[in-house]
């Protein structure tokens, strides 16, 4: 009898803590995962996953570890190639916020994989192509957009002078990021880069120029088959904020200035976006306009922002007609990206860069150095224009009372420098 009356107790308990142990056991699980890796939490804004799940063993400061290891490869690539102890702690703490320098992750969300996070296909573009998911042929994928189509974060790591204008040049140049972009994590990617710079030594100058030659380093570990314009214009991230941040940067020269495009002074560099880089496509302007402002406006517009739109006008209309034909408004307020018209004459252009103090960094053409004014045609030339000349009321001639229309005001159009 005190058998039956046993059985029948532990039977009641199995059928009352059944349904509960299988609502435990994969929180127990999951909760015991998590405890066990404690070094290498989730730096990244969305979750990723790993076809390599063991491959983001240890820490940034565990130089034996597989992270460690990745760490010291990257600093003998970069340091080869002539960058700085500032610049690299930045690019790798940049590279543990975006993957914790795992080559395997991948963010399905946003179509992005490997270390630095390149678009695989999707919204973000096909950066990636055929690349190996490997620390070596990421560096390689990382030093051939440096000397191609993402030229200004290479310049703007020329220029930086420390841990911080290093991870903005890398944000915004090379990420897409802006420079107020909370998913920069500022503070924590400082703290990251400082804790590299120190556990690795990384006290030393760099040796990178300023101009736009190539920069590569020796090695060639790995090959992408891609062909060379394979990561360029078309390759670029949708996104409303690529280059240099605007409110941003500061440089020698003032007053209104203007440079020949093969001539542009060093600090002045990292804010044009290599415009040689881009496919400028003539054809979507009228040959009576290959010389003119408005001709290199429409052209270099539709180089910069997709889906591509036509307008026509002279100068000083340039603004209204981009507005009305992406259906955003006129204002007298630059950004980078925008069309400007002046009426001091007829005059159009391209904001480049907002600097600091206001002053724009524009493309343009038949200003002085390009274009009808200078006997060339399908040409342009940068100027600076400070914040006094384009301002309502300046007499500036070429620059005065400028209004601008940006089209990313419209959410359909997308900015890919």
């Amino acid at each position: 009898m005190k058998n039956k009356v046993k059985q029948a107790v532990v039977m009641k308990i199995a059928l009352y803590c059944a349904p509960l142990l299988v609502i435990l056991i994969p929180v127990l699980l999951i909760i015991a995962l998590t405890m066990n890796n404690p070094s290498v939490p989730c730096q990244t804004d969305t979750t990723t996953t790993s076809s390599d799940s063991g491959s983001s063993n240890g820490s940034l400061t565990d130089k034996n570890s597989d992270i460690g290891k990745r760490v010291s490869y990257i600093i003998d690539r970069f340091k080869k190639a002539g960058y700085s102890g500032d610049n690299i702690s930045a690019i790798i703490a940049i590279g543990w916020r975006e993957s914790n320098l795992n080559p395997k992750v991948v963010n399905p969300a946003g179509s992005v994989t490997g270390i630095w996070q390149w678009g695989a296909g999707g919204i973000n573009g096909n950066r990636y192509q055929n690349t190996a998911d490997t620390v070596e042929a990421q560096v390689d994928l990382a030093f051939k957009e440096l000397a191609s189509s993402h030229t200004v974060a290479r310049l703007g790591l020329a220029n930086a002078k420390d841990i911080d204008s290093s991870a903005l040049a890398w944000d915004t140049g090379f990420e897409g990021v802006g420079a107020s972009d909370p998913q920069r994590k500022v503070s924590e990617v400082k703290a990251w880069a400082e804790s590299i710079k120190k556990t690795y030594d990384l006290n030393f100058e760099g040796s990178l120029s300023s101009d736009n030659n190539a920069v590569s380093d020796s090695n060639t570990s790995a090959s992408n088959s891609a062909d060379s314009d394979s990561n360029n214009q078309s390759a670029y991230c949708n996104t409303d904020d690529s280059g240099s941040a605007d409110g941003t940067g500061k440089i020698k020269e003032s007053g209104l200035s203007f440079w020949d495009k093969n001539n542009i002074p060093d600090d002045i560099k990292p804010y044009v976006h290599n415009i040689t880089s881009k496919k400028l496509d003539w054809s979507l302007t009228t040959a009576d306009a290959y010389n003119q402002c408005a001709g290199f406006s429409q052209v270099y517009m539709n180089a910069i922002w997709s889906p591509n739109f036509t307008f026509r006008g002279n100068g000083n209309v340039t603004a209204e007609a981009v507005a009305k034909v992406t259906g955003v408004k006129v204002t007298t307020t630059p950004k980078a990206g925008a069309v400007f018209s002046s009426d001091r004459p007829n005059h159009t252009g391209v904001v480049l860069h907002v600097l600091a103090n206001g002053d724009l960094i524009i493309a343009n053409q038949n200003a002085v150095k390009s274009g009808q004014n200078a006997g060339t045609s399908k040409d342009y030339e940068i100027t600076l224009a400070p914040k006094k000349s384009y301002a309502k009321d300046s007499q500036a001639v070429g620059y005065g009372d400028m209004t601008f229309a940006y089209p990313g005001d419209n959410s359909k159009y997308k900015l890919h420098w």
